[in-house]
């Protein structure tokens, strides 16, 4: 491929058709793997976030387009390794029937698009909003099971120790809590792992998006992880102090539903609030 200085318009657009006409193509081949993980969204609280991922890249790519169509195009031949990496990790992921593998090929695809089409500069402006869609991928079942037997017993624990401080009078067994009005099992989903996941895809954006060093948006990025846990940790013992005082059914009902959206909700805030404190003086002025 010939190495321009400056493409003109129309070789641009030439650019961007062929791109699209790539991606069409593209989509071709991913059909069932999209369909897949529309399956997985839409059944699996752990992933629920995930059609909300897609947007989001969307929309950071519109908000950088003008400064993205003024960037020189210089295509790239090496982008064509990237290319056949992601499309060796498609085949693989099919013939050994590993769903991941088929997701996260994608973002190898794209990135080594990117750079056999459009060059350098733009596959840089592009990094983020590609590898962001990261967060609507799955990960292995022995994954996921791991860390949600290892959430699961981070917050059973905290939570009946904080129960027993506060007077509540219960008995635990492994995941079983037993109470005077019957008994409370911690599935899965009280792991907290659904929550971890959504408010670290909520956290990086914050961070991409924080003014100042790059210790500010790690700051932002990292205060995601323990605010989720602490947050699952409080909605638990929350469910235990009304398990005690209204009964099991009572709090395995309408109350368990509310409470986990409205302490996401307080998550979400405290992210704000935490990016709003490490935001410098003069952004905040820049801003207002």
């Amino acid at each position: 491929m010939s190495v321009q200085p400056l493409a003109p318009p129309r070789a641009r657009a030439g650019a961007w058709l062929q791109a699209a006409v790539v991606v069409a193509l593209l989509a071709l081949v991913y059909v069932h793997t999209a369909a897949a993980l529309w399956s997985t969204w839409t059944t699996n609280d752990n992933y629920s976030h995930g059609p909300l991922v897609p947007l989001a890249s969307l929309a950071l790519v519109w908000l950088r387009w003008d400064r993205l169509a003024a960037l020189p195009v210089r295509p790239r031949a090496r982008g064509l390794w990237l290319v056949a990496l992601g499309c060796a990790m498609h085949v693989l992921g099919v013939r050994a029937d590993l769903f991941a593998l088929q997701g996260w090929s994608i973002l190898a695809v794209l990135s080594g698009l990117a750079l056999t089409f459009f060059g350098v500069a733009v596959t840089r402006m592009l990094a983020f909003p590609i590898l962001y869609l990261g967060f609507m991928l799955t990960f292995p079942p022995v994954i996921m099971n791991t860390l949600n037997f290892a959430l699961k017993e981070l917050a059973v624990n905290a939570s009946v120790h904080a129960a027993q401080a506060t007077g509540v009078t219960l008995r635990r067994v492994g995941m079983q809590l037993f109470f005077a009005s019957g008994e409370l099992r911690v599935e899965n989903p009280c792991s907290g792992l659904r929550s971890l996941l959504a408010l670290l895809a909520t956290g990086t954006l914050f961070a991409y998006f924080q003014p100042g060093g790059a210790w500010r948006r790690a700051a932002v990025l990292l205060a995601a992880i323990p605010i989720a846990l602490v947050g699952n940790i409080a909605r638990l013992w929350l469910l235990l102090l009304a398990a005690d005082r209204r009964g099991v059914t009572w709090a395995t009902g309408r109350f368990h539903d509310v409470t986990g959206y409205v302490l996401f909700a307080v998550a979400l805030g405290l992210l704000l609030a935490l990016r709003a404190l490490l935001t410098p003086r003069a952004a905040r002025r820049g801003a207002a």
